[in-house]
């Protein structure tokens, strides 16, 4: 059974499950947009000789919130886990990310290749790209999504059934069972009903987007070897620049599997945890 961890940053405290074998492979598991460390719920158990860490990243499950003068900008998750990865004494580590995790995940490995071994992307790996000339009004516009957010608390369900259809058919559509799954971290009981917990802030606009060869530049810093996991309903895929982009990795192997977008928690989880396995043999 997983335990449960806190751990203090500079203005935060991120929630964490961890379990496995504590003299194992150690690697860090980062979620997607508005999920949380459920997510890899049921992969993680099938992974041998690793000692696991997945992460709530701030504004998410147990993780508390960013202070109210800050955004959710992609990059800033990088100093996040690598104090996590300092505090758990882990010199060297690997990563793995689902979606916006695993755009994390890059930048991570991009900003510190010293510090990972290994990388496993889920459906993710480049985040969104920027136009220098739209830069401006990108700003703007993050300042204006803030200030608009900030005043929010979310949907309030009637109940709890309706509160997990919401999640099952909203932003990115999953089944009932996996919305169960991140129900347990992230659906609160409140007064009026059921409300999912995260920050509304995570809605607005970054204030930056990195352009592309901003990322290619990232890219191009990974030198160890990376799996890729893409669904065979992958909206990813469809991406601008996407293959563009991976194609910078040095080590890249990529694999297709049946089903969508999160595919480690809903069937596909059993053929990415051999290939996993596989890819962390020495």
């Amino acid at each position: 059974m997983p335990e449960e961890r806190e751990f203090q940053l500079p203005g935060l405290t991120l929630a964490a499950r961890e379990w496995g074998n504590r003299n194992g492979r150690p690697v860090i598991f980062l979620h997607g947009w508005l999920d949380n460390a459920g997510s890899f719920d049921r992969l993680v158990p099938l992974l041998e000789n690793c000692h696991s860490l997945a992460v709530d990243s701030a504004g998410h499950g147990l993780s508390t919130n960013r202070s109210a003068d800050s955004t959710y900008n992609i990059w800033q998750e990088v100093g996040d886990i690598v104090h996590i990865a300092d505090q758990m004494g882990w010199e060297q580590f690997i990563l793995a990310g689902h979606s916006r995790g695993a755009n994390v995940a890059t930048l991570i490995a991009g900003t510190f290749p010293e510090r990972v071994n290994k990388l496993v992307l889920i459906e993710g790996g480049v985040a969104t790209i920027g136009n220098t000339e739209d830069a401006p009004e990108n700003l703007a516009q993050s300042f204006r999504d803030r200030v608009k957010l900030a005043q929010r608390s979310g949907r309030i369900f009637a109940d709890r059934d309706e509160a997990i259809a919401g999640r099952r058919d909203g932003w990115s559509m999953l089944s009932e069972e996996a919305a169960e799954i991140l129900a347990a971290r992230s659906l609160r009981q409140v007064k009026e009903g059921f409300q999912w917990q995260f920050d509304q802030r995570l809605k607005g606009k970054s204030e930056f987007l990195l352009t592309h060869d901003q990322l290619r530049a990232f890219v191009s810093r990974v030198s160890v070897p990376v799996l890729l996991f893409l669904a065979q309903d992958s909206p990813i895929q469809s991406m601008p620049f996407f293959e563009d982009i991976i194609s910078g990795f040095t080590h890249l192997e990529k694999v297709v599997v049946p089903g969508g977008h999160h595919l480690h928690l809903e069937g596909a989880q059993t053929l990415i945890a051999e290939r996993i396995e596989a890819f962390f043999a020495p």
